[in-house]
């Protein structure tokens, strides 16, 4: 997408995060986000701090004006070429604020005409809801966006500044079963809720299941990707990223700021440590500690 973004108006909205700014920044402007091959004049450069070649990047960058760190140096080949560069302590952060505050398309709040909502639904202001989504009789509450074919139950809690992509189904009955005196498969009732906190962000076609005699917890600001299954009684902290394919099966707890990998299973009743890593396609059979890396099938503990 093709802007017109003052370099004023950029270094105004990162305020604090700004160091230093070297270069003439009088009526510069910026149209673009690019990845690196395709970068420009035009472009809003940055270079990730990690990098062992940003001096020479920075010097070779057809951009005019880019974000550094404070180990980049105002050269005079850089002087020569007129360019300026905004030092931060994150460039990658800065640019990611960036390109959510000025470069992206926004969704407007609106309710499509397709969408159904019950009666009984308590829902907030300036909520975005797709065409064909069905919401029950929940509470939403402000800022949410729902998007296209989305479907939530009655006794959902959702709070704000949450998004739910295509597919989710939300809400729903979990899988819990017991024999009978005739080896007769008995569903366990379902009686809980799902509580998704706020800001909270659903892939597409994963699915959440409600509690049985408890309540499934989405905790404040986990990111969850699409194709996931949330099972039953599931409590999930606060900042945790749950990668695409992941399966978690009931009564799991996981704690604050976990990293489940791709393709990852949980066998279910037990408990992932705060800052806990799950490699990628790993079978997870007992508790993991905090701060610990498991991987493999059946994972263990990966020693460095």
């Amino acid at each position: 997408m093709n802007k017109q973004i003052a370099i004023k108006e950029i270094i105004n909205f990162l305020g604090s995060n700004v160091i230093s700014v070297f270069g003439n920044i009088e009526n510069v402007f910026v149209k673009h986000l690019k990845p690196c091959e395709a970068v420009d004049e035009d472009t809003l450069d940055w270079i990730n701090p990690i990098r062992h070649d940003k001096q020479f990047i920075v010097e070779n960058s057809k951009a005019k004006v880019i974000l550094v760190d404070e180990k980049t140096l105002y050269t005079k080949t850089i002087q020569d070429q007129n360019k300026i560069l905004i030092v931060v302590s994150n460039p990658k952060l800065c640019i990611l604020k960036i390109g959510n505050q000025f470069f992206i398309e926004k969704v407007e709040p609106e309710i499509h005409p397709t969408a159904y909502i019950h009666p009984l639904a308590k829902v907030g202001n300036c909520l975005y809801i797709g065409a064909n989504a069905s919401i029950g009789a929940c509470s939403i509450g402000n800022n949410v966006k729902i998007y296209p074919n989305v479907v939530i139950n009655d006794n959902v809690t959702i709070d704000n500044n949450v998004i739910i992509k295509s597919g989710a189904i939300l809400g729903f009955d979990g899988f819990g079963y017991e024999r009978d005196e005739l080896n007769n498969l008995v569903k366990f009732p379902q009686l809980g809720k799902l509580i998704i906190c706020d800001n909270v962000e659903i892939g597409s076609n994963t699915c959440i299941d409600k509690g049985s005699l408890s309540d499934t917890i989405i905790g404040f600001n986990t990111k969850i990707n699409n194709l996931c299954h949330i099972a039953h009684n599931v409590v999930i902290g606060k900042n945790v990223i749950i990668a695409a394919q992941v399966n978690i099966s009931g009564s799991t707890i996981i704690e604050d700021d976990v990293w489940i990998a791709p393709n990852a299973s949980l066998r279910g009743q037990q408990k992932i440590g705060k800052g806990a890593t799950i490699g990628m396609g790993s079978v997870v059979t007992k508790d993991v500690p905090s701060c610990e890396t498991w991987i493999g099938n059946p994972a263990k503990k990966m020693e460095k």
